[in-house]
């Protein structure tokens, strides 16, 4: 018996439009915001305006209904043109949105989750603590 390793059509999909993303916004532009030290709020906007920060969430919060596969997938098509635009949306999901999905109140959820999988805001991760720095393992 062998595994099909091949993609659902869905998935499929959304691989070749996030490849063509990178490469048609992320890869003309990217270097040129290096060089001046700014910030890609454009590319993503219009990652946040494909739903590729709302991926792994429930539509009734905004999100796509997806699954982390379809993420996963995502983060492979921009990080082959650039790892800081895929670990921005990566940061996005699972360090700013994912915990208000798991664990926040019926009413954070409503209230921050559309905005976060569209993308108009980006939720964030701060961790320091002395003795500790960023481990968060070595927190108390």
């Amino acid at each position: 018996m062998s595994l099909d390793h091949r993609l659902s059509a869905e998935h499929e999909e959304l691989r070749r439009t996030v490849e063509a993303f990178a490469h048609d916004v992320v890869a003309p532009k990217i270097g040129d915001l290096y060089e001046r030290h700014e910030f890609p709020y454009e590319i993503v906007r219009e990652m946040g305006r494909m739903g590729l920060f709302g991926l792994p969430f429930p539509e009734e919060y905004g999100g796509m209904g997806g699954d982390y596969l379809a993420l996963g997938i995502a983060l492979e098509e921009l990080a082959r043109v650039d790892s800081s635009v895929a670990i921005t949306l990566e940061a996005g999901v699972s360090l700013g949105a994912m915990p208000v999905f798991r664990f926040g109140t019926e009413e954070q959820k409503r209230e921050w989750l559309p905005r976060l999988c569209a993308g108009e805001m980006l939720g964030a991760f701060g961790l320091t603590e002395p003795g500790a720095g960023s481990d968060a393992g070595g927190t108390r």
